[in-house]
């Protein structure tokens, strides 16, 4: 399993080099992570299914937050003004974003000290 998992996670690091750039140098609301990066989308939301699917609480922590940021994505695409609605959903975005990490950080840590 954690053999799946690792090898899930090198699929998964291209894009999220992707999702860095695309948060840091688009405007907000015109990410379009979904449309314009659909391949990449489709490996996203795949290994998010598959680490649901695993038994370790960590993993499934780190998909939780991977769709959290890719809804986030597109909530912010789809807001319709650009007042105080764009930038909630600008905010939302970023949170979404450190919890992420967050939880890939806690995972690193499970690893280490399971030693898998």
């Amino acid at each position: 399993m954690s053999d799946n998992i690792t090898v899930a996670f090198e699929r998964v690091v291209p894009i999220a080099n992707l999702l860095a750039e695309i948060i840091t140098y688009t405007r907000p609301g015109n990410y379009r992570f979904r449309t314009n990066h659909a391949e990449q989308y489709a490996t996203w939301t795949e290994t998010a299914a598959q680490f649901e699917a695993s038994g370790v609480h960590s993993i499934k922590t780190v998909s939780y937050h991977m769709r959290r940021l890719s809804d986030a994505l597109e909530k912010a695409d789809n807001a319709v003004d650009r007042g105080r609605n764009a930038m909630r959903q600008t905010l939302t975005v970023h949170d979404a974003l450190r919890k992420l990490l967050r939880a890939i950080d806690r995972y690193r840590e499970w690893v280490i000290r399971h030693r898998v």
